[in-house]
Order: structure tokens, then sequence, then C-alpha cells
């Protein structure tokens, strides 16, 4: 190859590498903050490739700060994206055992735990989080609606009523929608509670 195509070709290499062109987004070291940007990519349409390069950045933190709690939160994130459920718990937990002022961590236990099903930790979870934030707001981008504690407020709901805990389910439907009322001791106002809980969960 001559010398100037050889120059030309390598200094287009390096322009790649500084600038993150695409193409080339697994190249140099990863951070967090680039991390959480594919994450949120994800949600302009939906390719899981960029979660993968997600989780290869926040792994890439890990090695060099096995300490760094924000990175196992945001594979938790990821994990559950992909619905690798027991995965995803595991690195919210981690998470919470690296830094222990993270709220973020709380929230995914509570949706994740909601799927597996494991309803009783989901309502701990969700609890936990309105005690620590009641003004929670996720700050990533992770869906078309931002996640807030009225999210949470809904899982926690749905695991209560799937725990046989229908009157504090209310309680907690209530909060969000003080107008709404049933009789939950009857089969047609727990159907009534169910059904404002989907509502809800169409318009939060």
């Amino acid at each position: 190859m001559p010398r100037k195509l050889l120059s030309l070709f390598l200094c287009i290499i390096v322009c790649y590498i500084l600038t993150g062109c695409s193409g080339f987004e697994r190249l140099g070291p990863g951070s967090v903050e680039r991390a959480w940007g594919f994450y949120e990519d994800y949600f302009d349409d939906y390719d899981p490739q960029k979660i993968t390069w997600a989780i290869e950045d926040f792994k890439d933190v890990i090695e060099d700060e096995p300490d760094n709690g924000e990175a196992y939160n945001g594979l938790g994130w990821c994990y559950g994206i992909l619905c690798s459920l027991s995965t995803s718990v595991d690195n919210f937990n981690t998470a919470l055992e690296k830094d222990s002022t993270l709220v973020d961590p709380y929230a995914g236990l509570a949706f994740v735990y909601s799927e597996l099903p494991d309803h009783q930790s989901a309502v701990n979870s969700a609890t936990t989080l309105i005690q620590k934030d009641p003004l929670y707001q996720f700050a990533h981008i992770s869906s078309p609606d931002d996640i807030s504690v009225d999210d949470v407020r809904l899982v926690k709901a749905k695991s209560l009523c799937s725990l046989g805990d229908f009157s504090q389910a209310l309680a907690e439907v209530q909060i969000l929608n003080p107008s709404f009322s049933c009789n939950v001791s009857t089969p047609e106002g727990r159907e009534a509670l169910l059904s404002e809980i989907e509502r809800l969960r169409g318009i939060i």
C-alpha cells in the first residue's frame, strides 16, 4: 500500500476511535456514561445490539472498577430488557451491595420480581423505593414514557392483588386516583380494582 494511502487509512481509523463514529461503537474503553447512552439509544429503534453494547461497556467498567455500583445497576436494567430476569436481579442486588445510596435498583427489582413472579419481593422493593424517594423519577430513557414512582406504585398494587391483599392494593391505587373506590370484599370490587390498575398503567 502506498505510504500516502496508508497514512490516510490510519487517520480514518483514529477518527473513528476518537469520535465514536457508527460501526465502531465498541472501540475505546467502556464508560458508564457511554453504556447508558447505548441503553437509551435502544429505545429509538429497539435494536438489541445496542443493549449488547451497553452490557459490554458496563462490564468493561466493572473489570476496572469492581465496586462500581452504577455499572451493576445498568446491567440490571439491560438484562431486564433481555428478559434474563434472574441475572437482572443478581446485578441489582450487587449494585445495592456496592453502593447503598442507589435507589434505581429498587425500581428495577420491583419490576423484575413482579415478572418472575416473586410478588412479595416486588412489594418489598417497591415499598423501599417509595420510602427512600417519594418523588422518584428514573434518570434514563427506558420506554416511550418515563419511569416514575407512580409506575412503581402500580407494580406494587398489582403484586399486592396477586398476594390477595386487595385492601392495601386499593390504598396504593387511591394515591394515584383519589376518586376511585370499590368494595374489595366482593368479586366485582376486586375485578374493578384490577381493571383500574390496568387503566392507570395505560395512562401513567
